[in-house]
């Protein structure tokens, strides 16, 4: 077996429709947008050293199909490949990989994602030749197996039938390969400048919401020195504009204000969207956010209905929930509220729900909405009626889901302010095919 130099390439497989299998979670890509994969991009700091040569393919991102991906890996010819694999395209991925296998049968390959995390033997019984596991995208899982170690982090196909899936200890790794870093320009329309850097900041989340399985992962805060390194590493590279990918930012109130301090003496300047919960914000903390240039606050709603909010173990009065998106709007903060489409026990006729729904969407009068679709993630296990009736009337619920996109999203009020965000030739491009995507869409996505 060869040793080293080794050739690793990290791998974003194909798909027919935009999508993401990082961070533990797999679905359908929003419009035409992409993000890093921020599992690979984690790993790829453990391979700096002159003993690997990294290259990296992100299909997804580059719309390759799967003669063309297996054509560019041919071309680097890997010994090593370290990809993502997803739960909802488990199928047509492992079918991929089985492919990829017999054409390149010396090349050993290691995976990460939902699937690996909470069902890793179905990859060993779908992929029989993978060779390994990862079960902490954070951890140097992969890299102390290539030197002979054992890590209880990476499953192998020996050590696969008896396993315990091991809580993060700490959300530590080193800074990521620059040259990953520049493969490919991932945009957001939401900064003057699309082009944007993906930071982590916490793993896991402290909350119980009985339809998410992130809190299964635990709870983890990365130091702080180490996220400002980071930053660093962003401007030293160019970026102007930042996504703080934490499933809640800002979930320990002091610790977010430690690290705003820090970032501010760092004289580091970046304009930062990311994800929280309307009940963790209040008056100072949207003004130190806004202060150290936050753009934009995603917010996770998911419903109008009280009663639904805390039977999910997610207790949030309306009122909590419409001060926070005021806040927002006081100190210039754009908003995004993300709705679980068909969410209610109050309001069972879909007719009926839409309505209330509509109502509510202007009253709250965020900049986006973001209406998605409930799916049982890998690792929950908890039942309730809201979720029997999306999965029996699935269709239905997509097609409720893309019409509340379009009567928001092409309502005059909403693009007379996406209009106002348009600085640049790159924004108004992105808005154009986002705008071509509604226009596609045919209620089934």
């Amino acid at each position: 077996m060869k040793i080293f130099p080794q050739k690793i390439l990290f791998l974003n497989p194909p798909s027919v429709k935009p999508v993401f299998r990082d961070c533990y979670c797999s679905g359908y890509s929003k419009g035409t947008f992409c993000v890093h994969p921020l599992d690979l991009q984690i790993q790829s700091g453990f391979f700096s050293t002159e003993k690997f040569q990294v290259e990296f393919i992100d299909s997804v991102f580059e719309n390759l199909d799967i003669e063309k991906t297996i054509k560019k890996i041919q071309s680097f010819h890997p010994d090593i490949i370290i990809a993502l694999i997803g739960e909802l395209f488990m199928e047509k991925d492992s079918a991929f990989f089985n492919h990829l296998k017999n054409i390149f049968p010396s090349v050993r390959l290691f995976f990460s994602g939902d699937i690996a995390r909470f069902h890793p033997k179905k990859i060993f019984q779908d992929i029989p030749k993978t060779e390994g596991v990862l079960l902490d995208f954070a951890s140097p899982g992969i890299l102390e197996h290539l030197y002979g170690k054992k890590s209880p982090y990476l499953l192998t196909y020996k050590s696969h039938h008896v396993f315990h899936t091991p809580r993060m200890k700490s959300y530590q790794y080193p800074l990521p390969r620059k040259e990953f870093i520049r493969k490919y320009s991932y945009s957001l329309p939401f900064f003057h400048d699309p082009h944007y850097y993906s930071i982590g900041t916490s793993f896991g989340c402290p909350n119980t919401c009985h339809y998410c399985n992130t809190h299964l992962l635990g709870y983890t805060l990365r130091p702080i020195k180490d996220i400002i390194e980071e930053l660093h590493l962003a401007a030293r590279l160019g970026f102007k504009s930042l996504y703080i990918r934490a499933a809640t930012f800002m979930a320990d109130q002091s610790r977010t204000f430690q690290l705003f301090d820090k970032w501010k003496q760092s004289k580091l300047k970046f304009e930062w969207i990311c994800f929280t919960r309307p009940d963790l914000l209040n008056e100072e903390l949207v003004a130190r956010a806004a202060a150290t240039g936050c753009c934009l606050m995603m917010l996770g709603v998911e419903s109008f209905d009280e009663k639904w909010l805390n039977h999910m173990s997610r207790p949030m009065p309306l009122n909590t929930i419409f001060n926070a998106f005021r806040l927002l709007k006081k100190y210039k903060i754009r908003s995004a509220a993300q709705i679980m489409v068909g969410m209610s026990y109050k309001y069972q006729n879909i007719d009926i729900y839409e309505k209330k729904l509509s109502v509510f969407l202007k009253d709250l009068d965020p900049d986006y909405v973001s209406f998605n679709i409930f799916s049982n993630r890998p690792g929950i296990e908890y039942n309730d009626p809201s979720f029997n009736q999306i999965e029996l009337n699935e269709d239905l619920y997509k097609n409720l889901a893309i019409r509340l996109e379009r009567h928001f999203y092409f309502h005059p009020h909403n693009i007379m302010k996406q209009m106002y965000h348009l600085k640049s030739p790159k924004k108004l491009l992105i808005l154009i095919n986002t705008i071509l995507n509604l226009i596609k869409s045919k209620g089934i996505y």
